[in-house]
């Protein structure tokens, strides 16, 4: 899809599109809210240098890409997560470990998502640890499908 598709896109169906998120990508992990989604959107669109072109999205592979595109390299700290953006409670309870900051990113087919703790966090350490990882293939179809269900 090109960038002004992708966008007509977006803005038609934003509201189903979070909901897609929440009830089919982060169904097991957390959810995300419908403000914090579109300023990721706003954020990724306003970005000069994408390193993920839009001519490779595909309105299903889009929200994973966002993620690891406007949050990958943020490793935002772990009091962003709330529930007026990203909420990531599942994850959290199951990985029980001290961590100072999530991390985004894609490798292949597959999203993950890791808890870090660095130097920030614990004075005496020189560089990150990963102290959690959750992989969760990327969904290549079904938000088209959602969409027009919803919309009847």
């Amino acid at each position: 899809m090109q960038q002004n598709e992708l966008k007509a896109f977006i803005k038609e169906n934003s509201y189903l599109i979070q909901e897609y998120i929440n009830c089919v990508i982060l169904k097991d992990i957390g959810t995300m809210s419908h403000n914090f989604f579109m300023r990721l959107v706003d954020n990724y669109f306003n970005k000069e240098n994408k390193r993920i072109s839009c001519d490779n999205l595909t309105p299903d592979t889009l929200v994973y890409f966002l993620l690891a595109e406007v949050l990958g390299e943020a490793k935002q700290a772990f009091p962003f997560f709330r529930k007026d953006t990203l909420t990531l409670d599942n994850i959290f309870k199951d990985a029980k470990v001290y961590f100072n900051h999530v991390k985004f990113t894609i490798e292949g087919d597959t999203f993950n998502i890791y808890l870090i703790q660095t130097k920030a966090g614990v004075s005496t350490l020189e560089e990150e640890i990963v102290k959690y990882t959750k992989q969760f293939p990327m969904k290549t179809s079904g938000l088209e499908e959602f969409i027009a269900k919803k919309s009847k």
